[in-house]
């Protein structure tokens, strides 16, 4: 009976999601894009779904020197500026989509090239209310970096790989 449960939260951590022992916190789809040589940082995308008011209040992993919680703004004519945050506010019952709506996770000092197929061992600190830490453990998996447009310059087509 034992060793259905190990296999059951194995197979939860290699899809990339994880519950919190209370059920209070779900993280959804964690990934990232392949590095190109020499790349430094790059962006985590996960999703964070806390069922009581929570904070994050870390992030890291073994494979980048920090994990930076960071909130975007416009700065100009189509770019973004990043302002690296302390703690985020997670909403009761609401969804936090790392990657969109002006919030991210950017992997800092990368130690390694991740290549398509990796899986990244992330770990995030949420704070609960009464001053409860839950560590959460998640497996971020690296997917194929794809062809994009370069940004203002024309329709050419770019391969970052």
């Amino acid at each position: 009976m034992m060793w259905k449960k190990l296999a059951g939260a194995v197979v939860l951590a290699i899809a990339g999601n994880a519950w919190a022992e209370t059920n209070d916190v779900l993280v959804e789809n964690a990934w990232l894009r392949e590095s190109v040589p020499g790349q430094q940082n790059i962006s985590l995308q996960l999703n964070l779904t806390s069922i009581k008011p929570a904070r994050l209040i870390a992030v890291s992993s073994p494979l980048a020197e920090a994990v930076k919680i960071q909130l975007l703004s416009p700065a100009g004519k189509a770019k973004m500026k990043a302002r690296e945050v302390d703690s985020l506010r997670l909403p009761r019952r609401r969804t936090v989509v790392f990657g969109e709506y002006g919030v991210a996770l950017m992997m800092v000092g990368l130690k390694q090239e991740l290549n398509e197929g990796d899986h990244v061992p992330v770990t995030l600190t949420v704070e609960l209310p009464g001053k409860n830490i839950l560590k959460l453990e998640v497996v971020a998996e690296v997917k194929r970096r794809e062809l994009s447009y370069k940004q203002h310059s024309g329709q050419t087509v770019q391969d970052h790989r």
